[in-house]
């Protein structure tokens, strides 16, 4: 867990402002770039992301407390980076020696190779038996409303174990988990489910061009930055265009992430907790939920294709609230405006002048594309904003 800065520590920040801004975002942007090639697990990436960038914060802080010069804190900085990303992309060389380029490490004082050693080497022990590569067996269930698996792959549940993983800022998931979904036998199911049905069919008549639009921005799956990539990828360009000094980038996006991975694991929580069935199942299988205002369709397919593991709670919908919460914390709600761009539709872009904004409609692309129902994003939304709230009183300076 990352400590709050001391008063002086915040002084010698304050100090070492000026420091050259956009080395910790060139590496975020080359380790998306890795997740994109070698397209790791969503959850892994979750993971990843907040080792890399917490042993780069910590290098940064040491050498602010060590009152290191600008061009020594770039080097800092840039080696704590370089380290960090081969521990987990050792074959992307070639991002390596493009990045290496724009710093001047030929001369580098030992002292500053061993700050970074020190906080790479610190930050990857301490995540050594977290729990991520830990297996667990799935039982599963034929019973009306519980999970199985999907087409067209009927892939296996993926990481039911994930909830098990150790959270880098809040003490126990188990706090943060959602209420139950809604019950088989009420109305508002049947509502879910027929909404679901009408917007987030394949061949649906209802849904409009620009909702198939937006399902398809936000599906974020294999060969993607992944949701999580995705929100960094909003921060990134929210840093560059603020011009966010260095050791204010490194702190903001160990924080950022931290509070992602955490996200993730309490929504792996909530998942196999309650093991809920998706949509497709759902209404090709209506016959049997006991509900008399839904009908089944044994035919109906999702625009998107169902990601392997449970539906209650979304996980983009858990992630993106968190995200935009942390980013507010940052940047404030007034006079925000940016772009987001997507993997999967390469040629539009989207504008927000809200943080939240953008959270609720990638929480409703889920409906949109077939795979969650409305109470899995409302829900997703409240446990992300749940998590942020709590990381951000753990980091309070």
């Amino acid at each position: 867990m990352l400590r709050p800065l001391s008063l002086s520590l915040l002084l010698l920040l304050a100090q070492i402002s000026q420091a050259k801004a956009g080395v910790v975002e060139d590496w975020n942007e080359a380790f998306l770039n890795a997740v994109r090639k070698e397209t790791p697990p969503p959850c892994l990436v979750s993971r990843n992301l907040p080792i890399f960038h917490c042993a780069v914060y910590r290098a940064v802080k040491a050498g602010v407390e060590q009152k290191l010069d600008e061009a020594q804190m770039q080097q800092v900085a840039h080696l704590a980076c370089r380290q960090g990303f081969l521990a987990f992309f050792p074959s992307q060389t070639k991002m390596v020696e493009k990045l290496d380029a724009s710093v001047d490490v030929s001369q580098v004082d030992p002292k500053i190779r061993a700050i970074v050693d020190e906080a790479v080497k610190r930050t990857l022990k301490e995540r050594e038996g977290d729990g991520s590569s830990t297996t667990i067996n799935y039982i599963p269930s034929d019973k009306p409303g519980q999970w199985r698996r999907t087409p067209p792959a009927f892939r296996p549940p993926e990481f039911p174990h994930w909830a098990k993983v150790k959270p880098f800022v809040v003490d126990d998931v188990t706090k943060f988990r959602a209420p139950p979904p809604p019950a088989l036998d009420s109305s508002l199911y049947a509502e879910e489910v027929n909404e679901v049905r009408e917007l987030g069919g394949k061949e649906s008549k209802t849904r409009t061009a620009e909702q198939t639009m937006i399902a398809k921005f936000w599906a974020d799956f294999s060969y993607t930055s992944s949701p999580a990539g995705h929100w960094n990828e909003i921060a990134r360009e929210m840093c560059r265009s603020k011009k966010l000094p260095l050791a204010e980038s490194a702190r903001f996006f160990a924080l950022l992430n931290s509070t992602l991975a955490d996200t993730c694991i309490t929504i792996w929580d909530t998942k196999y907790h309650y093991n809920f069935w998706r949509p497709v199942t759902a209404i090709r299988r209506a016959d049997e939920d006991g509900n008399d205002a839904t009908t089944a369709d044994p035919k109906w397919e999702p625009l998107l294709k169902t990601p392997p593991h449970p539906d209650y709670v979304s996980g983009h919908s858990g992630i993106s609230a968190a995200a935009a919460t942390i980013m507010e914390h940052q940047f404030g709600k007034e006079g925000i405006s940016f772009e987001a761009s997507s993997d999967d539709v390469k040629e539009t872009k989207r504008r927000f002048t809200s943080f939240q904004d953008c959270a609720n409609e990638i929480a409703r692309s889920r409906v949109y594309g077939g795979i969650h129902y409305s109470s899995a994003g409302e829900f997703g939304l409240k446990l992300g904003r749940s998590i942020a709230l709590e990381a951000i009183k753990s980091f309070k300076e």
